[in-house]
């Protein structure tokens, strides 16, 4: 059995137990009240301040899925597992609003939003991020507080700016790289 270690430093036992009880009553507010289409195939920790809306319907959390406050989620979307996911990020639809229909007003073209933004397993988004529907973060990777996505970022990548840019990579050498990528997938 392995030993997870995202608990506040210094907490105690009565603080654990308390914490992982309201969790678990929000989780159960959110999945099973609120958003019963979302699947979810573990432990997801998500605030109360979270706003969700799927188009489709189409949300699926992994396992160990960790929202901070004030994330809005406007589009269809796949979380993988061990994802960390700061305050006030943002996940938006990509063509919510057809503008290129001649004659018409924004506000009578239609909706588009057809696309699925999907999130690797291990990945760490920063706060008051904005992710663009129908991109993909690859697993291992890290997005820069702030950043704008706009396209796939590579796996066990580091991205950050607006729009945002490959700044580093994670680990120093593509060894590091596929051995990192091997052990995540042993764990999953």
């Amino acid at each position: 059995m392995r030993k997870f270690s995202n608990i506040i430093p210094g907490s105690s036992k009565a603080e654990i137990v308390l914490r992982r009880m309201a969790n678990g009553v929000r989780t159960f507010v959110f999945l099973h009240i609120k958003h019963r289409y979302i699947k979810c195939s573990g432990f997801l920790r998500i605030p109360f301040a979270t706003k969700i809306w799927s188009p489709h319907k189409d949300i699926t959390f992994g396992h160990h899925v960790q929202f901070g406050q004030n994330v809005t989620i406007q589009c269809d979307i796949e979380f993988g597992n061990y994802v960390l996911v700061a305050g006030n990020v943002s996940f938006v639809g990509k063509d919510d609003h057809k503008y290129d229909l001649v004659g018409k007003p924004i506000w009578n073209s239609g909706r588009g939003d057809n696309y699925k933004t999907h999130i690797g397993n291990d990945v760490w988004i920063g706060f008051g991020s904005i992710i663009v529907a129908g991109v993909k973060i690859g697993d291992g990777s890290i997005v820069g507080a702030g950043s704008v996505i706009t396209h796939d970022i590579p796996p066990c990548s580091i991205a950050a700016g607006v729009p945002a840019k490959i700044i580093k990579n994670r680990f120093p050498s593509e060894q590091n790289v596929q051995e990192h990528l091997q052990l995540l997938n042993e764990w999953l």
